[in-house]
């Protein structure tokens, strides 16, 4: 049996491209490495991106593993520089409405689902058990939901999801996911029952 624990970075900075943690996301990041320090992991993965790496090395503190960083782990779409920001959540909410839609910049939400699904198929197939981190973004996390268990599925999975196109992934929260033989299960959504310090 192999469980994923899957971390959004915690609370980033409001500007585009590539921004780091704000000082509310580094006491985020804290509070998950304080809670997950005891956690035997076999491999701790993140996305490159500047505020997954931060997250990633300060909860990485309290494991003897090398953080591997996986491209395939970025975040479907980025706010890039010399875009609009109302431009930007609007090309967003095309890709969820939409999941095979192309945006300008970046993957297609199915697309990126899919990537993420193979690369877990990778892990489970390298490791029959034990813990598996992975640090990366909301919308990965949600993508990778929706193409492991089914949008349609999602609703009847999750009693508090009433639409699986805007699956809300809160910053520093944790999904975790267990494979048992063939089976993939989900053990808990966006868990924030560690953050006693506001979200935002």
């Amino acid at each position: 049996m192999i469980t994923f624990y899957f971390i959004r970075h915690g609370l980033k900075e409001a500007v585009p491209f590539d921004p780091p943690l704000t000082t509310i996301g580094l006491e985020q990041a804290k509070a998950a490495a304080e809670l997950l320090k005891n956690v035997e992991f076999k491999e701790i993965l993140a996305s490159p991106k500047t505020r997954t790496k931060q997250t990633a090395e300060i909860i990485a503190k309290y494991h003897p593993l090398k953080i591997i960083f996986d491209e395939r782990l970025k975040e479907r779409m980025e706010w890039e520089n010399g875009v609009e920001f109302e431009e930007f959540i609007n090309e967003w909410n095309k890709t969820d409405i939409d999941r095979n839609y192309q945006p300008r910049k970046g993957l297609a939400s199915n697309f990126n689902g899919q990537q993420m699904k193979d690369l877990i198929d990778e892990l489970s197939r390298k490791h029959q058990d034990g813990n598996i981190l992975i640090i990366t973004h909301g919308g990965t996390i949600a993508d990778l939901l929706r193409n492991f268990f089914g949008e349609e599925n999602l609703p009847h999975i999750i009693s508090t999801l009433t639409n699986a196109k805007y699956i809300d992934i809160a910053e520093c929260s944790i999904t975790t996911i267990q494979k048992s033989g063939d089976k993939y299960t989900l053990l808990k959504l966006g868990d924030i029952s560690h953050l006693s310090i506001p979200l935002t």
